[in-house]
């Protein structure tokens, strides 16, 4: 089992290495067609409530991406990791860090779906709107960042969602 954990744990070390190697200027390219649409529909409804825009972070998707994997692959579902490790450790260990910024902020939200459902961006979009923390992080005002990561494990889908603001 701690054998099988290890290797688990390091297939997702090297993910998260190969996406952070992706371009932030090419969002388009960072992004599946799942993920694209999750972020599409995101940012409409920040429009819809006069919120900014937010825009497509390389650190931030690895970030989304590596923790999507992580729980389809140990079969969690929860914000923080099995071995302890904390969303906002996540984020920064994926390189959306502190360190020379005079202000961080940066908020999790997390889905899992089964079925024809899982086929749909909208679904994990409508489910956050109706949580009032989960609705709190998509329309907190003063994010600009976004990485999405979406993962099918089976017929289930594992998505995370993170987004953030650094000002220097």
């Amino acid at each position: 089992m701690k054998k099988r954990i290890a290797v688990i744990s390091l297939f997702v070390v090297l993910a998260a290495l190969l996406l952070a190697t992706v371009p932030a200027a090419s969002p388009a390219l960072t992004l599946n067609k799942y993920e694209h649409q999750l972020m599409r529909a995101i940012n409409q409804k920040r429009v819809k409530h006069h919120l900014a825009k937010v825009h497509v972070k390389a650190s931030l998707v690895t970030a989304a991406r590596s923790h999507s994997t992580e729980m389809g692959a140990q079969q969690y579902f929860a914000h923080n990791s099995p071995a302890g490790e904390c969303w906002s450790a996540r984020l920064i260990r994926c390189g959306y860090t502190k360190t020379g910024y005079t202000f961080w902020k940066a908020g999790e939200d997390i889905f899992m779906v089964s079925g024809i459902y899982a086929a749909f961006p909208q679904t994990a979009v409508k489910a956050w709107m109706k949580s009032p923390a989960h609705r709190r992080v998509i329309l907190t005002k003063r994010f600009r960042d976004i990485g999405v990561g979406s993962v099918m494990c089976g017929d289930t889908r594992y998505v995370t969602l993170d987004l953030g603001r650094r000002i220097k």
